[in-house]
């Protein structure tokens, strides 16, 4: 992306910020880089910025208590977006970003724990088995349970081997995190964004649409 691209790009984050956080809007973005991948239907060339935001009112607009003052804001071909850095490196902030939006297009919501399908737990040792085998398992807990019209997405907390970890289950594809400082809903955006952009990059190397 040229100099002239970033600061348009950048004028552009500028304005949506403002518009979202009025006064506490950040003077200063740092430019993360530009993300030329299509994951999604209508999404595009994404431009990907840092800046500091309050700790308490990061708090606030996140429902995370410990959200950190670093925030990202994605710009671009797609619906405009700031959420907590989360320690994610930039190209993991991008996945972030693109399993946001997978999960607004797809009104996935959380629904009580009540509806967890029989046998996710079942399915979800046996991935455990598969992928850790000879791991310890000492707890799992349902941390969060999300439905939308493709099924239910389940984001467990586990003990594995003494440390705390994720793990994304029931219709959703399987996949560790050790993120559990976080709420059980980043570790779901994160791991979507980069289940939809490896998806999209096989449809690439493939030639499928």
């Amino acid at each position: 992306m040229s100099g002239t691209a970033i600061t348009e790009r950048e004028r552009e984050a500028k304005r949506y910020l403002q518009e979202q956080l009025g006064d506490r809007a950040p003077a200063e973005l740092r430019y993360e880089g530009e993300f030329d991948e299509s994951p999604l239907d209508g999404e595009g060339r994404t431009a990907l910025f840092s800046f500091q935001l309050d700790t308490v009112a990061a708090a606030r607009d996140c429902g995370d208590n410990d959200a950190p003052g670093r925030h990202y804001v994605a710009v671009g071909h797609t619906e405009p977006n700031y959420f907590p850095g989360y320690e994610l490196a930039p190209d993991d902030a991008y996945s972030f970003h693109v399993g946001t939006r997978f999960m607004l297009e797809m009104e996935l919501h959380r629904v009580d724990a009540s509806l967890e399908p029989p046998g996710a737990r079942d399915d979800l040792r046996r991935f455990v088995d598969r992928y850790a085998p000879g791991a310890r398992v000492d707890r799992v807990e349902l941390s969060a349970l999300f439905r939308c019209e493709e099924g239910y997405f389940a984001v467990y907390r586990l003990v594995l081997d003494g440390q705390e970890v994720y793990c994304l289950g029931a219709d959703c594809p399987p996949g560790f995190y050790r993120m559990t400082q976080h709420p059980p809903q980043a570790a779901l955006r994160l791991h979507l964004g980069k289940q939809i952009r490896a998806e999209a990059r096989r449809a690439r190397a493939t030639g499928e649409t």
